[in-house]
């Protein structure tokens, strides 16, 4: 999801003195990199400092040109970490030890906003089992009930193919495959439907699809909810011999 990745890109970024070379930095750099619960580091140049504040900020890149030439933008070291490092309490004692470096003035993470964040996406994620708990019931109690009401159209060819010896999985095989092919045809729906929702919407929210992994898993997972509900109305109203 879009907060989830907002999530994951949160790192700390390493402010440096104007006294740091180049060379240093990126020692500093390799530094960090070897330190516990870091998987990336990246050094920003004053210069390229420069072009990202004027790419991402054109309308306050006049703001540099009033300051003049001397004035440059510090370098910067960009961390990034491992997810289980990015919690509140991790992070913060991880700036804290990186901002003691020397030649290091500042140590700037997500403080002011990480812990709201992580509280949302944990909720969502919450939120989202429970949604597909509750549809998961829902899609076997309407296949449940499809079947049910397929297998009182039947009664009679049922009691009289069950009469003339047919065994118990033949009768019920034809009303299990209609729940698995009721089961595929939803999940099939669900996928297209998805994936027009996400064309729609890809022109203003960057995002990526499900996977091809991921829709051959919810297509399994709708037949087989398709099988459960088959089995669930089967239980309760299939038809015996002499009823």
């Amino acid at each position: 999801s879009i907060l989830r990745r907002e999530q994951e890109s949160i790192g700390i970024e390493l402010f440096l003195d104007e006294s740091v070379s180049e060379p240093e930095a990126r020692a500093m750099a390799d530094l960090v990199s070897g330190m516990e619960g870091v998987s990336s580091v990246y050094y920003v140049s004053p210069e390229e400092a420069e072009r990202v504040f004027r790419a991402e900020l054109p309308d306050k890149a006049d703001l540099l040109d009033l300051l003049g030439d001397d004035f440059t933008l510090p370098a910067s070291i960009q961390v990034s970490l491992y997810q289980e490092y990015r919690t509140d309490e991790r992070m913060s004692d991880l700036a804290r030890t990186l901002g003691s470096l020397a030649g290091v003035s500042d140590a700037v993470w997500g403080e002011s906003y990480l812990p709201g964040l992580t509280q949302v996406v944990d909720a969502l994620h919450r939120l989202d089992i429970f949604a597909g708990l509750v549809l998961l019931a829902s899609v076997s109690l309407v296949v449940a009930n499809t079947v049910r009401l397929a297998v009182a159209r039947r009664a009679l060819t049922v009691e009289i193919m069950s009469v003339c010896g047919a065994p118990d999985w033949f009768l019920r095989t034809p009303f299990l495959l209609e729940g698995l092919m009721t089961g595929l045809a939803g999940s099939l729906g669900g996928l297209v439907m998805t994936l027009a929702a996400s064309l729609v919407v890809s022109a203003s929210v960057t995002h990526v699809f499900l996977p091809p992994r991921w829709m051959a898993g919810v297509l399994v997972l709708g037949g087989t909810v398709g099988v459960i509900g088959s089995w669930i109305g089967l239980k309760s109203s299939m038809p015996r011999p002499g009823r």
